[in-house]
């Protein structure tokens, strides 16, 4: 028989197994697996697109507020000439890649506004055109009150959170001592008042409730900066980091320790982060376990139940492999099709998450409205809100999801893998059975 034909026979003979009920519970055991596999492949992928959506805004936000992909520091004056003529685009075509260039001094300070107590924060100095040759920086800043201007002395920008801390809007004062550098005297610190021009907002709590921005002018003028300053440079593509920074290095004749990637600069953050993602998808991984077992069990049964039937084919010439192969095949469709609707119910949520969680607040309060109603003639109340992502408790405006293809693909292929593996396991038994001794006994 041609391997077409081989595949015809295998086909029929697994899609009549497929459509007959079973001797006592029909399709519970099918139906039950290709649930199983469609709950398990639907909660990963929900689960991974939001969890992708938390990690990649909170790296982007580190990246382009903080870190900047490239960092360069203990540059000369030829040196600083030649960068400066790249963020020109004078050399680009030596370099490429470059998206932004920006000077800056990080001020680490105490500060104290209406409010007396106290706080740590970080200032950074930076050109007052900031905005301008940071678009990635743009994007991310939302200014609250006021405006990001710098360009007058004594003045600085401040997070939201950290001016409801302070109890401070534009036009206060705020006071700021400095915590390095020659000036800082512990038995009677100096403090510099600086006027609020502007309260901004990035939607990170880190940057928001501890960063302000200050000139390169009022860095070296109040908090005595001399030293030069570091450089962050943003990329198109962050991931070219390696290929642009050796570029760098040799268009500058920069040593390997004075230019800094993101990926050593934030490598234990980045690799908590992908740490945790492993293990979030080991966890949830393990239900395909649960249903693998499931199929294998209930495939197992199906070969037990068919024995004649299976004796019956090796007799006429069935050899054991395609007696095996219908069992395969019936755990691929169980497969194929619990992947196929977890994925696309999975995708649908992913792409619908706040609607999701609003319709799930609506179910827990519609219950407990109902559960309230109940015990109220046993005098016992039931009430208080409910919200899985109340603005008091998280700093997110909105849950955000990320689907990433591969990471799709794979639970798909993951989930196949699981009941095609259960499905081989149990048809072993098929291959084993001699027709002589099953049908001895008929």
């Amino acid at each position: 028989m041609s391997k077409h034909g081989t595949f015809r026979w295998v086909a029929f003979v697994a899609g009549r197994h497929f459509r007959t009920r079973r001797r006592e519970k029909g399709h519970t055991a099918s139906i039950l697996s290709v649930t199983g596999i469609a709950v398990g492949v639907m909660t990963l992928v929900t689960v991974l697109a939001v969890m992708n959506g938390f990690q990649l805004a909170t790296i982007q936000d580190i990246l382009e507020i903080n870190s900047y992909h490239l960092r360069l520091s203990g540059l000369t004056d030829r040196q600083v000439e030649r960068l400066e003529r790249i963020e020109r685009n004078a050399t680009a075509n030596a370099v490429g890649g470059i998206r932004a260039v920006v000077p800056f001094h990080d001020v680490e300070t105490i500060a104290r506004g209406r409010f007396e107590r106290p706080r740590g924060v970080l200032l950074r100095a930076t050109p007052p055109d900031l905005l301008d040759r940071d678009p990635g920086l743009r994007e991310r800043v939302t200014m609250v009150q006021g405006a990001f201007e710098l360009d007058r002395p004594g003045t600085v920008v401040i997070g939201s959170e950290l001016a409801r801390a302070m109890g401070v809007r534009v036009g206060d004062s705020a006071w700021f001592v400095n915590l390095a550098g020659e000036r800082l005297d512990w038995r009677d610190p100096q403090e510099t008042e600086l006027t609020v021009v502007g309260v901004f907002r990035t939607g990170t709590l880190e940057f928001d409730q501890s960063w302000g921005f200050i000139s390169k002018h009022e860095a070296s003028e109040s908090f005595g900066v001399t030293e030069s300053p570091a450089w962050g440079i943003k990329l198109q593509d962050r991931f070219a980091d390696q290929r642009v920074q050796a570029r760098l290095r040799a268009v500058l004749d920069l040593d390997a320790g004075r230019s800094e990637s993101w990926r050593s600069y934030n490598r234990a953050l980045f690799s908590a982060l992908r740490v945790e993602k492993t293990m979030l998808m080991v966890l949830v991984g393990l239900i395909f376990i649960v249903v693998g077992v499931n199929i294998f069990q209930s495939l197992r049964r199906s070969v037990i139940e068919r024995t004649e039937e299976i004796a019956t084919l090796k007799a006429l010439g069935a050899p054991p492999r395609s007696l095996q192969a219908v069992f395969v095949f019936e755990g691929v469709v169980i497969g194929f099709l619990g992947a196929t609707i977890g994925t696309a119910a999975g995708l649908l949520i992913s792409h619908n998450i706040d609607t999701a969680f609003a319709l799930a607040e609506r179910a827990v309060l519609g219950a407990q409205g109902l559960l309230g109603a109940l015990l109220r003639p046993l005098g016992i109340g039931v009430s208080g809100e409910f919200s899985l992502f109340s603005p008091q408790h998280f700093y997110i405006d909105q849950v955000p999801a990320e689907v990433l293809f591969l990471e799709t693909f794979g639970v798909f292929v993951f989930a196949l893998a699981s009941s095609v593996g259960a499905a081989l396991a149990a048809s072993r038994r098929a291959a084993r059975i001699s027709p002589a001794e099953v049908l001895r006994y008929e």
